[in-house]
């Protein structure tokens, strides 16, 4: 088939559409005249233009039910206006697949869940076992890009995000107003999760991060912390302690400062794939996920080292508390991840910042 327009649902968590850039670029690098088309959460759409692939970027429908209902017909007709060839669905949903057939696509194609595959025209298996950028990899292989085995393409370089010089002035000025040096490199901590049970608890990252900052004081690197939810910390905890406070970055303002971080230190979330993609290494805290399915992967050889309990239910359907072994947390985690002990976390820390010290 001879596809000239090509419209790509891209993932709706920003993990997901970093694991998605291989597949990306493997398309891109196999019809480079083709005319391409993205399709993202509202909240995305940023992070979506420094890909710097697409010829148009459009919203998705947002989520829940009313909003969904009021969108889906709208982000139909804007796949429509573009009338594409065809479409790759790396979003898994149901939706994603009800707005390419109604928008009338001719070849439709995505994996075979949430009960959606007669809304496809290449049903593609899933495969649970499978890396998640290997999973995107196949699908753009059904499209006849990405023909290398999955696997081999994925460690393949990509370019890095195209962030500007208003994304980047985000960290500089933050970084003057806490008075460290303008070259320093920062350790950056994520406590910041879309879900409770995705975060280790706020008590074990604000010992974490005290720890840090106390070896910030005998010449070791200063801390920026993501404080977003579900994280808590007292109103005067981050000025006693020295620490920086970056809750309000947008993602590409995220994604450039943490090109002048030398570790990412945090849960399994999309800033932790933002941290490989620009280069650095990467501690990341896995309860209901495993680094095998979701872990990022860094250009250039920085390190991704995961810290897990190792449940043998993980990596799971993430219904929490039903089918968990035992009862959450009074902080609402689960027991995956209350398994990781604070010790465990600081000493693989001090380890990384010991070898890279001079």
């Amino acid at each position: 088939m001879s596809v000239r327009r090509l419209a790509i649902r891209l993932p709706n968590w920003v993990g997901d559409i970093m694991l998605a850039r291989p597949a990306l670029h493997a398309i891109r690098a196999r019809w480079p005249e083709v005319a391409l088309q993205a399709m993202a959460r509202e909240g995305h759409l940023a992070l979506v233009e420094r890909l710097g692939l697409f010829e148009r970027i459009d919203a998705a429908p947002a989520s829940g039910a009313l909003a969904s209902a009021l969108t889906v017909r709208r982000a139909a007709r804007a796949v429509r206006a573009f009338a594409p060839d065809a479409v790759v669905l790396l979003a898994p949903s149901f939706e994603a697949a009800l707005v390419a057939r109604l928008a009338g696509v001719p070849r439709r194609i995505g994996h075979d869940t949430d009960g959606r595959g007669r809304l496809l025209t290449d049903a593609v298996p899933p495969r649970p076992e499978a890396h998640r950028s290997d999973e995107y990899l196949e699908l753009a292989s059904s499209l006849g890009a990405a023909d290398d085995t999955p696997g081999e393409r994925r460690g393949d370089p990509v370019p890095p995000l195209a962030l500007t010089g208003a994304d980047r002035e985000f960290g500089a000025r933050l970084i003057r107003e806490m008075g460290w040096p303008r070259d320093c490199r920062p350790v950056f901590v994520n406590p910041a999760a879309a879900k409770v049970p995705r975060a280790w608890s706020s008590d074990r990252y604000r010992a974490l991060v005290e720890h840090l900052a106390a070896r910030s004081l005998d010449g070791g690197p200063p801390i920026i912390v993501h404080a977003r939810l579900p994280f808590e910390a007292p109103d005067d905890w981050a000025r006693a302690h020295g620490v920086a406070l970056a809750g309000d970055a947008t993602l590409p303002e995220l994604a450039a400062l943490l090109e002048r971080c030398a570790l990412y230190v945090g849960n399994d979330s999309g800033p932790a794939h933002l941290a490989a993609a620009a280069g650095i290494p990467t501690v990341s805290l896995y309860g209901s996920s495993r680094a095998f399915r979701t872990g990022p992967a860094a250009p250039g050889g920085a390190p991704h080292i995961p810290v897990s309990a190792e449940f043998d239910c993980s990596p799971c359907r993430e219904r929490f508390f039903e089918e968990c072994p035992s009862p959450p947390t009074d902080d609402g985690r689960p027991p995956c991840l209350d398994a990781i002990a604070t010790d465990s976390v600081v000493q693989t820390v001090d380890r990384i910042l010991s070898r890279d010290s001079p």
